[in-house]
């Protein structure tokens, strides 16, 4: 009886931390996928690993400094055809996205974004980054609540509109870095 009793004792944690792991992992792997475009890259962070750091560039969406709390997207998956701002606390139906304050980037999750990858392949997207012809495209996966997760990155040509948008601000004295910072402010 004793020894029944210490071998279900040390098989317990194991089993929970088993059903744990399942859990999460369904977690991750639910939800629908969208892709969507986005910029930037940083080849490494030296404690978690090798990863793509980017901006989103949510189609639709205005330029501004300021990035909604929450996203409803709009197009059929996994082809994000435009996005709108909506409360947080009111999402628009079945696809929407939320910033994620406990995430690596807070209230800013749904500007930026990180994609955790292997060292040659981090080294494959630093090259196809620096060519300004492609556009980056993250495969994002959203869940009911609102969460994602990017899971993919992928590149494809620019469009000729695309070329010409770029040529045009280049063409008006765009600088990539922005204006430059002003010392003591």
């Amino acid at each position: 009886m004793i020894r029944t009793a210490r071998l279900v004792a040390a098989l317990l944690p194991i089993a929970g931390l088993a059903a744990l792991w399942g859990i999460s992992d369904r977690t991750f792997r639910s939800g629908t996928e969208w892709e969507v475009p986005i910029q930037g890259y940083d080849p490494r962070d030296y404690l978690r690993g090798h990863y793509v750091e980017f901006s989103y560039d949510w189609p639709g969406l205005p330029q501004s400094d300021i990035v909604p709390s929450a996203l409803c997207l709009e197009g059929e998956a996994p082809t994000l055809a435009r996005v709108s701002a909506i409360p947080a606390d009111q999402p628009c139906g079945a696809y929407w996205v939320r910033s994620d304050s406990s995430g690596v980037y807070g209230w800013d999750s749904l500007n930026r974004g990180r994609l955790y990858i292997g060292q040659v392949r981090a080294a494959e997207l630093q090259r196809e980054l620096q060519n300004r012809d492609q556009r980056g495209i993250v495969t994002i996966r959203q869940r009911e609540d609102g969460s994602f997760t990017p899971v993919a990155i992928r590149f494809r040509p620019l469009t000729p509109a695309e070329i010409a948008e770029r040529d045009a601000l280049r063409g008006e004295g765009f600088d990539p870095l922005g204006p430059p910072a002003v010392m003591g402010q």
